[in-house]
């Protein structure tokens, strides 16, 4: 099996970038072995570590966002790129890292079985889409299913019609609703077809995706590789292994100081 761990990382937010590469580094130590693929509009940043890029150029870019007008499709077709190069694929988000060995995951994920991060239930914009004839593949959308959460997508080849089924009514659910989410909620919708199935991830992995865990982990990241850009890539990978970007409870209590009037 070609099992590839992917990223997806664009735009000028340099937090993406060395985000998904923080992660990376964290991975090699945990799966020395690792695949690991990035699709990326700076690819110039990953050179010389022990992974692939897959360049999103602007041009790309436009295309993939409907002409920015909903950008994350550039996620959404940035996943369909990294399948197309994976028999296995588990994909995460810049701002998920592992703190341990995640090769079993592949072993959960099936023509028939995908992983995601997890499931949030229906939401109270859902019943926009009620009657308003928007199509994932051949199944109408109802404006009462769950949505899943794509920070952690675990998924097979075989579902990469899937995925591609998914794509061209993200527009209509992001404009209908409202919402910019509509990316993981067609992903979710598409996976869940002809008997397919969908279970939370229950990986060891972590994040810093809320505002309180990103004002702490950004700088950390920034400054790890400040200290160890430069250094060898088997030191980097030793030393990302054991940085810290969650809280301590001291950490906790300055971060209430500084919002506390």
């Amino acid at each position: 099996m070609n099992d590839v761990f992917g990223y997806i990382a664009y735009g000028d937010n340099e937090l993406y970038h060395s985000g998904a590469l923080l992660s990376a580094l964290k991975l090699l130590h945990h799966c020395p072995k690792a695949k690991i693929i990035v699709a990326t509009d700076r690819p110039a940043l990953f050179r010389g570590y022990p992974l692939e890029t897959i360049l999103v150029s602007a041009e790309k870019k436009n295309e993939l966002s409907f002409d920015w007008r909903y950008h994350f499709g550039i996620k959404a077709g940035g996943l369909i790129e990294l399948l197309k190069r994976a028999d296995r694929l588990l994909f995460m988000d810049t701002d998920m890292y592992p703190v341990g060995n995640l090769s079993r995951a592949f072993e959960a994920i099936t023509p028939c079985h995908s992983i995601m991060r997890l499931c949030e239930g229906a939401h109270a914009w859902c019943p926009r889409l009620e009657g308003k004839g928007v199509r994932v593949g051949d199944y109408v959308v109802t404006g009462h299913e769950p949505m899943w959460n794509s920070g952690i997508l675990g998924v097979h080849r075989e579902n990469l019609p899937a995925l591609l089924d998914a794509y061209p009514p993200m527009l209509a659910v992001h404009e209908i609703a409202k919402i910019d989410a509509a990316e993981q909620f067609c992903i979710g919708i598409a996976l869940s077809q002809d008997g397919r199935t969908i279970s939370p991830h229950r990986l060891k992995i972590r994040n810093y995706n809320t505002r309180g865990k990103k004002l702490f982990a950004g700088p950390r990241v920034h400054q790890f590789f400040n200290v160890y850009g430069d250094a060898p890539i088997a030191q980097q990978i030793a030393e990302a292994a054991r940085y810290r970007l969650w809280r301590t409870p001291v950490d906790l209590w300055h971060q209430r100081r500084m919002w506390s009037p």
